[in-house]
């Protein structure tokens, strides 16, 4: 029960896992250079274990804190144990981070090198909130970032932090919006070179109701799609899907909601023309709804642009654990390090054309080619180590 309550959020990540790649910046005829960013992974919040999944163990890594440019290469690919925030060195790949509470949550989040603007779909403030927002700089001077709160009423003003070099601001989510249950956060960067994150953890009582990170979203959109939702967990799991949705516009709008399964694509009555306030964050159940027998996804619609995400809420038996889905993004090539772990994956598109190529722990190449239309759900095989993710469409 322990291990099931542990892998939830973590499994709902794994599926979601959809980073766009950069492409080579500069091509000559003789040979393409490739230049890629470092990364950093935040350290442990609110006392969790902190381990790093690396593409491969001789990819350096240094402490957030350390003054010298110099990385360090680990025998393994997956440093545990980590006592702080990490700088990965620039390489192809994604590196996740996972952080776990024994008995309570395990979550992780990709590693990022940095954004202009990261919106956070979700979180709460009230009082079951032990939530954290935390501002990673690796850069070697100080950043200053505007973060923009809004909730079920509106926005609050900006409010302006700096960020000092090589360091992390370690924010708690209730203090930026004391009370609102329902939020959205901009978290926009001013100057420098910031990575951001959010874990939304809560407790009511002494009872835990589960932790997971909130993956951002880089710029809103008219369109966004929610892939890798769960129809069913195991017999007799009872999911509860919440939508949560924003419109940044400054005027009233509507927005719809396309369900996306194997099963078949439908507009549900209900929500086909959802009214929406200029910045107002409101929450929609999921409820009563054929959402088929594999993992679904939802394509949210609107005139103007808008944020979404999806709140998964899991009771089975003794189990009480949450996860947050955000909108994904289109990509064309992603690489990452499962280390063991057996994600489903979902990909989402009006045409699928994709080649998977997995190696696994004992050196074995398996290449998987996915098609399709709308939707594709592909158990990776146990035991994989190391998957790349290739697309042919557009």
């Amino acid at each position: 029960m322990k291990e099931t309550r542990a892998s939830f959020a973590l499994l709902i990540f794994i599926i979601m896992a959809h980073i766009a790649f950069f492409l080579p910046n500069s091509q000559s005829s003789l040979e393409i250079s490739k230049s890629y960013s470092v990364t950093t992974c935040p350290g442990p919040i609110n006392e969790a274990k902190l381990t790093a999944l690396i593409p491969s163990k001789s990819i350096g890594i240094r402490s957030l804190a350390k003054k010298t440019s110099g990385f360090t290469e680990l025998s393994v690919g997956n440093p545990n144990n980590l006592r702080s925030a990490i700088v990965i060195a620039g390489n192809p790949d994604d590196a996740i981070a996972i952080q776990s509470k024994p008995s309570r949550w395990t979550s992780a989040t990709i590693c990022g090198s940095g954004s202009a603007s990261s919106w956070f779909v979700g979180g709460t403030a009230n009082v079951t909130s032990r939530g954290k927002l935390v501002l990673v700089n690796s850069g070697l001077s100080d950043a200053t970032v505007e973060v923009s709160v809004f909730n079920e009423l509106g926005g609050r003003n900006p409010e302006s932090i700096t960020v000092k070099a090589l360091s992390d601001k370690i924010i708690r989510v209730d203090s930026l919006d004391p009370g609102s249950a329902s939020l959205v956060i901009n978290v926009k960067t001013v100057g420098g070179r910031v990575t951001s994150y959010l874990l939304d953890e809560r407790v009511k009582g002494l009872n835990n109701l589960g932790g997971d990170f909130v993956s951002p979203i880089s710029e809103p959109n008219n369109i966004q799609i929610i892939p890798g939702l769960f129809a069913k967990y195991g017999e007799n799991g009872k999911l509860k899907h919440t939508l949560r949705i924003m419109s940044t516009g400054d005027t009233e709008s509507t927005a719809a909601v396309e369900i996306i399964s194997s099963d078949g694509v439908f507009i549900p009555v209900a929500l086909g023309d959802i009214r929406l306030e200029p910045k107002q964050v409101i929450d929609i159940p999921l409820e009563g709804l054929d959402l088929g027998r594999a993992n679904f996804g939802l394509k949210v619609e609107s005139e103007v642009k808008i944020v979404a995400s999806v709140l998964t809420e899991l009771n089975s038996g003794n189990i009480s654990d949450f996860s947050w889905s955000s909108s994904a993004g289109e990509f064309e090539e992603i690489g990452f390090n499962l280390y063991g772990l057996e994600p489903f994956l979902t990909i989402v598109g009006d045409e699928i054309d994709a080649t998977v190529e997995v190696k696994t722990r004992d050196g074995k190449e398996i290449k998987k080619n996915l098609s399709g239309q709308e939707i594709v759900n592909w158990k990776i095989p146990s035991n994989s180590r190391l998957v790349k993710i290739f697309n042919r469409t557009p």
